[in-house]
């Protein structure tokens, strides 16, 4: 059975989710057997935005970032979160996405990236920009009510 992502996006409109997870821009249906994977549609753009809020402030790039939606084949959450990651670090970084431990309690998904335990010069401004696309992916794909990424001691 499919599910149409514009229904989705009406419910969380209407339950008042918070910017992070409010979710669509297109509308794609995935099959059962499939994850929406939802990515900024220009990650260079969207990185550059992000970068430049976490260190300056001013306005949240969230709000206006338009996002092309894809299926993929459904794995775990583990691995969504870290295609998440991936696909936003930038080239010279993707292994700094992968996810070192994930876990989910109480509904509530705990995600860490080798990024957040290996750091190097920007990294804060690299997890910025891959935070909320985490974030929103999962809320996307799995009932949690909340998703802590960073080092889980």
């Amino acid at each position: 059975m499919k599910a149409p992502l514009s229904f989705i996006s009406l419910l969380a409109l209407l339950s008042g989710c918070s910017p992070e997870s409010q979710l669509i821009s297109n509308t794609v249906t995935c099959n059962n057997d499939e994850y929406i994977l939802s990515l900024p549609e220009d990650i260079s753009a969207y990185r550059n935005a992000m970068a430049e809020f976490s260190q300056i402030g001013g306005t949240n790039p969230l709000q206006s970032t338009s996002y092309k939606n894809k299926c993929i084949p459904k794995t775990s959450f583990k691995d969504l979160s870290q295609t998440s990651a991936q696909e936003i670090f930038d080239a010279t970084y993707k292994d700094a996405g992968r996810v070192t431990h994930f876990r989910i309690k109480n509904n509530v998904a705990y995600v860490e990236l080798k990024a957040n335990t290996e750091g190097w010069s920007g990294v804060s401004a690299s997890l910025a920009a891959v935070n909320p696309i985490i974030k929103r992916n999962l809320f996307l794909n799995s009932k949690v009510e909340e998703v802590i990424v960073g080092e889980i001691k």
